[in-house]
This record gives structure tokens, sequence and C-alpha cells, in this order.
């Protein structure tokens, strides 16, 4: 067996960062969020993170996990919620934005949910609660029990909303399981794509209009960026500024958290939409999703042994498909006989190839896909003038002659040679 090593760059590298490397994010130090994870939601490949298993608060990206809950635990989003009084005491006391929803109010659960996905209603979130569990404490323990199935393991909640509570925490990571969680939703899907929502008259209340929180999704905003798509913003003084952000670009997209900006920091804007802006644009000019192995194009040629070919070219049994960023290299190692014995099938197996791109290894067989005969001496002969014995008989006397008539003149002119210089 032989192994063949072959270097090659399948992309010419036009930027001097990688990631988690110094260059335009430095490990960090270069955005406003103390927190962030990101992943290409195309191949689930982390492409930037940042203290992602740090614990710290989510103030309002909490509301993800109440949302899709009431989605999951609801028959209909036109089912009816029927406000309960005292509900709303923690919202009032600690200003959180709130619809103004009254004791006795009909409204539907899907228009709680537009309000507090939205507009990032506090009471909206936990009526919802309520509705579900029949209590916000019993609707948190619901919360923890689905973040602990879809894989968190740094997350507790201990209400709907995320005003502030020592012991209501997560971290970038756990919160990218959670919004990825819900973005598997056709229905919390739908409600995020929206950036602004109106929600009709009730029994207790005149029609409401909500513009989303995230300015850089609406597109009168002067700081509107095209490629997101929700999904939530959030802000306590404790946990800072916060943003679950989804963007896609020219079939590319990702999904971004990021907790911490704008804490004990004091600007004009939300830096939280300027680290995601910055983050975005950074990976849909490093990265792409490319085929670096394609089953079309040969990979290598192999020799034949008693083949009616000498050689027989391999390809892969499989397109190979991942996300590349522009400074990187590839390996490709062949395991391959050094002669392959004919006969050979077309699409047989005959070797493995080994691909590795960065910190990915991939691996496939080799097929050849051609058939390739297998010809012996006898079988060689039989097969010279369309098995015609005579005919090959005497071309093979003819050539035999030939050859001893040349090497009887090479032995005449050596002794010629030898005679003059004697």
């Amino acid at each position: 067996m032989k192994k063949i090593f072959i270097l090659f760059a399948l992309i010419i590298a036009l930027f001097s960062f990688t990631v988690n490397a110094e260059g335009i994010l430095d490990n960090g130090k270069n955005l406003y969020s103390d927190y962030v994870y990101m992943v290409n939601l195309e191949t689930g490949k982390t492409v930037y993170e940042y203290e992602a298993d740090t614990v710290t608060y989510p103030a309002s990206l909490t509301k993800v996990m109440t949302c899709i809950l009431a989605i999951e635990n609801s028959e209909s989003l036109e089912e009816t919620v029927v406000i309960p009084s005292g509900i709303f005491d923690d919202i009032y006391a600690d200003g959180g934005v709130h619809m103004s929803l009254k004791t006795g109010e009909e409204i539907s659960v899907g228009d709680l949910i537009r309000a507090t996905m939205i507009r990032s209603t506090c009471d909206s979130a936990s009526a919802l609660a309520w509705h579900v569990s029949g209590s916000v404490e019993n609707f948190a323990d619901l919360m923890n029990k689905k973040a602990k199935e879809i894989g968190c393991t740094s997350t507790h909640f201990v209400n709907a909303h995320g005003l502030h509570d020592d012991n209501h925490y997560t971290t970038a990571r756990d919160m990218y399981l959670i919004a990825n969680y819900a973005l598997q939703n056709e229905t919390f899907c739908d409600i995020i794509n929206e950036h602004s929502c109106i929600i009709p008259p009730t029994n207790k209340s005149d029609m409401r209009e909500f513009e989303s929180t995230i300015e850089i999704e609406i597109p009168e905003n002067e700081n509107y960026y095209e490629y997101v798509t929700g999904v939530k913003s959030g802000f306590t003084n404790e946990a800072g500024r916060c943003l679950i952000t989804k963007a896609e670009k020219d079939g590319e997209s990702y999904l971004l958290i990021t907790l911490g900006a704008n804490r004990d920091k004091w600007y004009n804007s939300n830096m939280a939409f300027t680290d995601a802006v910055t983050l975005f644009e950074y990976c849909f000019a490093e990265y792409s999703i490319d085929t670096i192995v394609s089953k079309d194009v040969s990979l290598t040629s192999a020799e034949v042994a008693k083949g009616n070919k000498e050689t027989v070219s391999l390809y892969s049994d499989k397109d190979i498909t991942t996300l590349v960023a522009l400074s990187d290299n590839s390996e490709i190692n062949f395991d391959i006989p050094d002669k392959i014995k004919a006969p050979i099938k077309e699409n047989e197996v005959v070797g493995t190839f080994t691909v590795k791109i960065a910190e990915e290894e991939f691996s496939g067989n080799l097929i050849a896909k051609e058939n390739v005969e297998r010809i012996d001496a006898k079988k060689g002969l039989s097969k010279l003038n369309g098995g015609n014995a005579i005919a090959t008989v005497l071309d093979i006397s003819a050539l035999l002659i030939f050859i001893i008539a040349i090497i009887l003149l090479v032995v005449f002119i050596l002794k010629i040679r030898k005679n003059k210089i004697k």
C-alpha cells in the first residue's frame, strides 16, 4: 500500500485573520459585547466564540424560551387568554416594559406572543406563562426542563420575562441552543420575520401597534442592515445589551448571540447592534460554503496491473461540502495499492482518501468510473489479428527475424571495429 500526500490551497487567502486569531476581532477586544457565540446554520459550524461558556444574565432573551413553549403548549394561536389579577406586580415594581394588560382582558395567545417577541413586553410574557402552566413558578420549571432537554448545561430560569434575578442566568452557548431550537418551529419563524405588529382591540383596550426593538432589522431605521431577521433583543442594568440575531446572504446564514454590551458604559446607541453588523460582515467576507471534493472530478490516478489500460482515474464516491475560510488550506491523503489488479469494474471501490481542512477531517472511498479488462499473455496473443492464428504466427516470426537481424548487424559492426583497432 502507499500513501500519497498532496497539500493544496483550496482558496486564495485574501485576509490575514482567521477565527479566534488576532485580527479584526482580536479575540473579542474590538467587540463591545462580553460574551459571543456564532454558528453557521447550514453546517452547524462554530465560526466565532468569546467567553461563550461564562455564566451571565439573559435579560429579555429569556422570552425566546417563553414563546416557543407557548407555541408548543397551545392548541392554537387563536386561543383566548383571560388576564388574571396580580401576576404583573414584579414587572411594575422593576419598571419592566409592558403593554398595559388589564385584569379580565381577553386577548389571543398569538397576539401575546407577537407583543412579547416584537416589542419585548413583559406582562405579555407572564400572561403566557400563566396560560400554559397556571403560574409563573410552574412555567419556570417547564422552561428549565426544556433547557436541559435541548442540551443547556448552565441555564436556570425563574421567570418568563427576564427581568433581573440572581438565580436567572445562562451562557451565550446555551442561548444559541435555545434560539436554534425555536427556529426549527415554523410558527415562531413567521412571528420573528415581522418587524412590527398590530394588536387588534380587545374588550378592555384599543388597538395597539408595536415596532421591533431590533432597530437594524427595520428598513426605515438609519442603522438598517438588510440581511438581518430577528430574533430578540434585551436589556437590564445587570445584563447589559443582549441580542440574538439571524442573518442570511447569498445562501449562507448565521445565528449570533451577543451578551453584555453597554454594561457599565455610556453610549448613544446600542453597541450590540454594532457588534452584530461587524460579525456578520466578517463572516460573509471570510467564509463560503464550498464543495471541497467533487465526485465528478478525478482526484488522482493509479497504475493498473495486467489490464487493457495502463492507468485508471479515481474519483470520490461522494461530494464533500463544508464551510471554509478564505485562508484555509487543505491536505488530501490517498490510500491505494501500488498497482491495482485488473479486472476493475465501473464504480468499484479501489481505495480510500482523507481530506483535512482547518480542524475538520473528511473521508471517503475512491472508485474507478470505468471498466478495465484483464489481459494475460495467452489472451493477449489470442486477440492479435482478429484471432487469426496463422497470421499471428507469421507476425511473430517476422518480428523475431527482425530482432535477430539487428543483433547480427550489431555483432558484425563490433567485429569490424575490433579488427581496425588491431
